[in-house]
């Protein structure tokens, strides 16, 4: 056998998958190793065995064609997953979707059942009294004597009214001097001021009016006196005197009365009135077409009175009709019911005062005692509340306000300060972007303003540099609903700068206003299924430049040996080196440094360093940032004896990765799906083994 055998075993195969732990990477040398001094050397077909030193060296050179293949990006194409995209063309985007981010319904927005509430009392007030007429006389006689029956009331306080009196004097003198007063009989006392007449020709009538004002009429308690001066040769004998007397225009204030049938009196003159709608502030509703809903109502009848209450909604329009109803309720009782709004059309904008949020409601309360005395007061009153219940609606229109929502300043905290503190470096996307895909049935104009400002410690913080912008809107009746997205790229913004700087924090701050113009349009519209739908979309075109972009990071010794085999023939430390050498063609226009060392943590000493510089270089690209030409490097790393030494005396083991893009970072590139990395490794071993053959 040769003192130094110089030939090279290469061992050649397909690929071979190897463990990310070091320990995986030895005990592939070490059975490699076996394999090569099994089947190896030339021995002699016999021996001298007492000739043979008990101590023997062997220091041959191997070379191993270890692993060899091609990594690819169209395998990523088996992967089913639709966050990696190819274009036609094989161009690779980033896409993360995210549906439903931002949704939102009327019901957020609009509540009708809070808008419509109506409630009134309406005081009876002072009615009418029915008219009475009566001849008090003929009379035989001069004196006082009592008025005839009341059949209409028993006794009522009057507001207004007028006792209008006729005398015929039907003797054949003149009479003078006529004068009647009204009393009470008991207690006996005058009831406003007496009616005069100055004078009655024979056959002649005269007249005189009392005001009943304030006066109380009580039944079987009033008397008329009157006092007549005339000259000689007056004879009553029943019939040559004659008074008539007659109530009129009488307003009764309380008292037992008979109310004749009659309308409420203290409506306005046109019987109006208007339900107000409280949509919110500085909304203003012009008009409402009605799908479903009722108007709940409560009639209280607080007086003794049958009362018919009809009720027209003169603006609400169903099928060619205004919607009209009619209540009929009972003395001192309550009426609880609905009416149904469905399939209407309702106008709040009729009033010209106020032309929005204007219910224009027409009354007639009508009352009767139906021939029947009861006892009255004009402070009795009827009420009516009235509310929307169920509503549903085809649509809304108006006015929604002119609304501004500022968002709370939020910070987001991305968490990655530890990572960050082992980059430096420049990375910049070329065109990353943001993208929110809504549908948007509110017919309304909004603005919202969104601002994001990424900071880094040590950098000057980068802003997005959004405008604001309008939400797309459907314009009715052309649309009830509009599909629209809206791009946030470098086109409009600085996103790509605000990314590419690696923020730790992204602090987000902004509003929205609706209807942002300052004249008042009453053209918004809102649907009864309008509806706010979001969803999200980042995109990460695979456009690129990297200028020198390191990642460091300190790890346990994971090579350590704690418990050494001290049974095992070969031990690390025969080794005089391990030489890796690496060959690959680089399709990609990345390339990419690989630093690797021991560190004591004792003495702060780093034992051994190991370097591979352009590792990876980067292919070369044209105009278009796409590889033209692969490129190759060639790598060599030796591991000499030292290393194995200082493994165990290493507590930590530092990486450095460095990563540039073709040029050094200073054009953009761009990533293919037939980008791929031929590679091969050789191992050359030289080993310094020593035998105890004794």
């Amino acid at each position: 056998m040769s003192a130094e055998p110089t030939d090279s075993f290469i061992i050649t195969g397909s690929i071979l998958k190897l463990n990310d732990t070091f320990m995986a990477r030895k005990f592939l040398i070490l059975v490699s190793l076996a394999i090569i001094l099994l089947t190896s050397g030339c021995i002699k077909e016999t021996y001298d065995l007492d000739k043979i030193s008990g101590e023997a060296s062997w220091s041959p050179t191997f070379g191993i064609s270890a692993v060899k293949g091609k990594i690819s990006l169209l395998d990523i194409k088996e992967i089913p997953n639709d966050t990696v995209v190819f274009d036609n063309d094989g161009f690779i985007r980033i896409i993360v979707r995210e549906d439903s981010v931002l949704e939102f319904g009327l019901d957020d927005y609009l509540d009708l059942d809070d808008m419509v509430s109506f409630s009134e009392s309406y005081t009876i007030g002072e009615i009418d009294l029915a008219p009475f007429s009566g001849s008090v006389f003929p009379v035989t006689t001069t004196g006082e004597i009592p008025f005839p029956v009341f059949t209409n009331f028993e006794n009522a306080t009057l507001s207004q009214g007028a006792l209008d009196i006729v005398v015929r004097n039907n003797t054949a003198v003149t009479i003078t001097n006529i004068t009647i007063t009204i009393y009470n009989i008991s207690p006996h006392t005058p009831l406003g001021s007496p009616a005069i007449i100055s004078a009655i020709n024979p056959g002649q009538s005269g007249s005189a009016t009392i005001n009943l004002a304030d006066l109380t009429l009580i039944k079987n308690n009033t008397s008329a006196g009157f006092v007549i001066t005339a000259g000689g040769g007056l004879v009553l004998n029943g019939s040559n005197l004659e008074i008539q007397m007659t109530g009129r225009d009488m307003k009764v204030k309380s008292g037992r009365v008979k109310i004749p049938a009659q309308s409420l009196p203290t409506l306005d003159n046109d019987n109006t009135d208007t339900i107000d709608f409280d949509p919110g502030e500085d909304i203003r509703i012009d008009s409402i077409v009605m799908s479903t809903g009722y108007i709940s109502y409560n009639i209280v009848n607080g007086t003794p009175l049958q009362s018919t209450v009809s009720l027209t909604l003169p603006t609400s329009i169903r099928g060619s009709a205004p919607i009209t109803k009619s209540f009929s309720i009972n003395p001192s009782n309550t009426l609880i019911d609905s009416f149904s709004v469905a399939n209407s059309r309702i106008s709040l904008g009729s009033v010209a005062a106020q032309p929005y949020n204007k219910l224009p409601v027409e009354y007639l309360i009508q009352i009767s005692s139906q021939n029947n005395i009861v006892t009255f007061n004009s402070e009795d009153e009827i009420s009516i509340d009235f509310s929307m219940k169920n509503p549903g609606f085809d649509h809304v229109k108006g006015y929604f306000g002119n609304q501004a929502e500022t968002f709370d300043e939020d910070t987001i905290d991305l968490e990655i300060d530890e990572i960050l503190d082992r980059i430096t470096g420049d990375f910049y996307l070329t065109n990353p972007s943001v993208t929110l895909k809504y549908r948007n049935s509110f017919s309304v104009p909004i603005e919202v303003d969104l601002q994001a400002t990424g900071t880094r410690s040590g950098r000057a913080p980068v802003s997005l540099d959004l405008d604001p912008f309008i939400l797309g809107y459907p314009r009715f009746p052309a649309a009830r609903d509009k599909d629209t997205l809206i791009k946030v790229d470098k086109q409009n913004s600085n996103l790509a700068g605000l990314v590419s700087m690696l923020p730790e924090k992204i602090v987000i701050k902004g509003g929205a206003e609706m209807n942002p113009s300052p004249v008042i349009s009453m053209n918004n519209y809102v649907f009864g299924g309008s509806r706010f739908i979001g969803d999200l979309e980042v995109e990460v075109p695979m456009e690129f430049r990297i200028n020198n972009l390191q990642f460091a990071d300190t790890v346990d010794n994971f090579m350590k040996n704690d418990d050494p085999d001290e049974d095992s023939p070969f031990n690390y430390e025969d080794f005089e080196y391990l030489r890796v050498d690496l060959t690959v063609e680089n399709g990609f226009p990345l390339g990419v440094s690989v630093g690797m060392a021991l560190y004591d943590t004792i003495s702060r000493d780093t034992l051994y360093p190991i370097i591979a510089e352009n590792l990876l270089a980067p292919a070369l690209t044209g105009a278009n940032g796409a590889v033209t030409t692969p490129t190759t490097s060639k790598t060599s790393i030796i591991i000499r004896e030292s290393f194995w030494k200082s493994i165990n005396d290493a507590h930590k083991v530092i990486f450095n990765f460095a990563l540039n893009t073709t040029d050094n970072g200073s054009k953009d590139v761009k990533i293919y799906s037939d980008y791929g990395i031929d590679f091969k490794a050789a191992l050359v071993l030289k080993p310094n083994l020593k035998f105890n053959l004794k």
